[in-house]
């Protein structure tokens, strides 16, 4: 997978900003009206209505590689009292606004936000940030919403856009005003995203939890059908697998999650709360193409492992993201986008190629969670590689009756709403294999040793081979029935 693709998911530790000084739910509720002119749509103007708590605006986190952060897109900023004067506001170089004095009442707060965010670099790709496409426009709410205080509810967001225009947002209608949305508090409104324009809007339901896909562009909008299935498929595997729909426990988990989908020129996604944010290139090589389904269901498996059941720390990052990756190889097989040749394709091809070129391997644990965006391959690939090992193993020991399938639904149910640590996991695995797996954890695990791969492989009869230097996966053809249903297993049937 190329260059900064998989600094994806990095959106999902946003936070709070704390500045105001004690936190304080407001009982007015706070609103928002986002307008964009037919004639320019490179430039969202914002007006908001508020009770102000402390004198201190500011942003959500984010865009830490500019000086001012967000408010390097903010120009033209304005505070007016109840009674119409203007309440000077002196921008910091910090990218925050501090009140001249603390005013009585309500406030009406106006500014403008230039959509040159692609002028800048961006680590995790501009899909985290905002974008202007000829049909309609990105933006993640950190990267357009002023906000004073630290707790708000019942957040009301409006939008005045040209004709023609719909918005995709992760927040519910009111009043059956496609327009008109309600926010239920600061953190729901921090970790969203929507896309405004003339894209299309598809429904993806399983009993009472709902995806919306917000398709952009003629070539992506030409495949909504592919889209939906894979959608459709997709959520329903993870579903069986589970047992049940997403049990989401953050305080950014109320709404409907969105994924907006917009052709570009090159392929890259992120996933920011709940919701996921794709940039596809529909004439990209095959590869290209691959790419994006994996990030779509690596994400998509993140509602289960990583937002309903999460790790205390860092040190369970390559729990969350590597076995996310399994499931997403399971889950593309499942619905026919791979086969069994194309699943060991990728898996030694991308992610067995990432782990050995990484140069952390053999030198850092994959439990140092913080390393996972400069060594992806490390943490990503070995928290995946961990996965496949364990899951062959449990299955040979258990004669295929038993699999880290087991473990998931194990986490589900026991650590919903109740943080595991490496322990909790090492005790599960332990249980699994009807044997302490205390050696494979202080060699492979809180060790730094390589994970010996064709080892474990081989109990599904998959071979490990060399060819122009680089390690191929190929089924071996004698191998045994144990061996056949292994493999089965291993792909997800």
């Amino acid at each position: 997978m190329p260059g900064k693709l998989f600094t994806i998911g990095t959106a999902f530790l946003l936070g709070m900003l704390s500045i105001s000084g004690a936190a304080s739910t407001l009982e007015n509720p706070t609103s928002y009206e986002i307008s964009i002119a037919a004639d320019d749509h490179r430039v969202a103007i914002v007006t908001a209505s508020l009770t102000p708590v402390g004198r201190e605006f500011y942003m959500f986190p984010g865009a830490n590689q500019l000086p001012k952060r967000w408010a390097t897109f903010v120009s033209d900023l304005k505070v007016l009292d109840e009674s119409g004067q203007i309440v000077p506001a002196t921008a910091r170089d910090d990218g925050t606004w501090q009140l001249s004095s603390m005013p009585q009442g309500r406030v009406t707060l106006s500014y403008r936000v230039r959509l040159d965010h692609e002028n800048h670099t961006w680590s995790a790709g501009v899909d985290g940030a905002a974008y202007w496409r000829e049909w309609g426009v990105f933006y993640t709410a950190r990267s357009l919403f002023v906000v004073n205080g630290d707790e708000r509810e019942n957040i009301a967001v409006r939008f005045s856009l040209p004709d023609h225009w719909r918005v995709t947002a992760p927040w519910e209608k009111q009043d059956g005003n496609s327009y008109h949305f309600a926010v239920p508090n600061h953190d729901v409104l921090a970790t969203s995203m929507f896309f405004a324009g003339t894209h299309k809007e598809i429904s993806v339901r399983q009993g009472p939890f709902e995806l919306l896909l917000a398709l952009g562009g003629e070539e992506i909008q030409a495949q909504a059908d592919e889209f939906a299935d894979m959608a459709g498929g997709v959520l329903d595997y993870y579903v069986d697998l589970m047992g049940d729909v997403p049990r989401l426990q953050a305080e950014d988990a109320t709404g409907t999650p969105v994924v907006i989908i917009n052709q570009a020129e090159t392929t890259d996604g992120e996933a920011i709360g709940n919701n996921i944010s794709l940039l596809l290139q529909p004439a990209g090589d095959p590869m290209a193409q691959q790419v994006a389904r994996l990030i779509f269901a690596h994400e998509f498996f993140h509602l289960w492992n990583g937002k309903s059941f999460m790790p205390t720390g860092e040190d369970g990052e390559w729990f969350k993201e590597g076995f996310t990756n399994y499931y997403a190889l399971k889950a593309l097989h499942h619905i026919g986008d791979l086969n069994d040749e194309s699943f060991l394709q990728v898996l030694a091809g991308l992610f067995y190629q990432r782990y050995v070129s990484d140069d952390a391997v053999g030198r850092e644990s994959i439990t140092n969670g913080q390393l996972k965006h400069e060594h992806w391959g490390l943490i990503y690939s070995g928290g995946l590689l961990v996965a496949i090992a364990q899951d062959l193993q449990i299955r040979s020991v258990t004669g295929n009756e038993k699999s880290i399938d087991d473990l998931m639904r194990f986490m589900f149910n026991e650590h919903t709403g109740n943080p595991y640590d490496l322990t909790d996991i090492e005790r599960a695995l332990d249980e699994l294999n009807n044997v302490s797996q205390a050696d494979f954890f202080e060699r492979y695990v809180r060790g730094v040793e390589q994970i010996p791969l064709s080892q474990y492989l081989d109990l599904a009869g998959i071979e490990a081979l060399e060819e122009d230097g680089r390690t191929v996966f190929r089924i071996r053809e004698d191998a045994d029935a144990n061996a056949r249903e292994i493999r089965r297993g291993m792909f997800g049937n």
